[in-house]
């Protein structure tokens, strides 16, 4: 009888005691839950964070990059090579030499040609600098405000003198299909500011 009392009252005692840990483990479970899916928020965070950082460290080395390839593009245009192959073209002199059967039959040799073709030094940087721009490694737009007009007075002359023909007729039709490319977006831009008909223009000598 004794012992049943005493059964009885560790029993009344102890109860509540079980009910309050159960309770503590309860909230402690609660709480580290609550704990974890913070530092998981604060993972997503700080890993959003890293990306966005990430992303415009890798655009602005792009940005440098494409600027730096600008610039050496400019200096090739400006070069007097250029500068002279440009007023080889638009000034009659190519017209006057292919009039002479000789350099109009070397058309076809393109770069095996006997004598200096000055029309293909403005065609390769041309089919180059097309292969950029159709690619996105170029600024169409900061390239064509500064450089767009003898672009568009070059590629219809070399079409009208019969060069771009012989060259297709030899080769394939697409020969120096990036510097057509590049001529055609260099008119759309031109036409889409409203720009008139373009006088033979080579660019400022070197």
């Amino acid at each position: 009888m004794m012992g049943s009392l005493r059964y009885l009252k560790c029993a009344s005692l102890c109860a509540p005691n079980a009910l309050r840990m159960h309770l503590d483990w309860e909230a402690v479970a609660g709480i580290a839950s609550v704990l974890s899916s913070v530092a998981v928020l604060a993972a997503i965070v700080v890993g959003i964070r890293q990306v966005r950082v990430g992303a415009s460290q890798v655009e602005h080395l792009r940005r440098a990059t494409q600027l730096e390839g600008t610039m050496k593009i400019f200096e090739m245009l400006g070069s007097a090579e250029q500068f002279d192959a440009r007023r080889f073209i638009v000034q009659g002199e190519l017209a006057t030499a292919l009039a002479d059967p000789g350099y109009r039959a070397e058309l076809p040799l393109m770069s095996f040609a006997q004598r200096p073709h000055p029309e293909l030094t403005i065609l390769r940087l041309m089919e180059m600098i097309g292969v950029y721009v159709k690619h996105g490694l170029l600024d169409e737009g900061i390239l064509f405000d500064f450089w767009s007009p003898p672009i568009v007075v070059v590629w219809p002359m070399l079409v009208k003198l019969g060069v771009i023909p012989a060259h297709r007729a030899a080769v394939g039709p697409l020969i120096w299909e990036n510097a057509e490319y590049l001529y055609d977006r260099a008119a759309a831009y031109e036409a889409g500011r409203g720009a008139p008909t373009l006088a033979p223009d080579i660019g400022t000598p070197p």
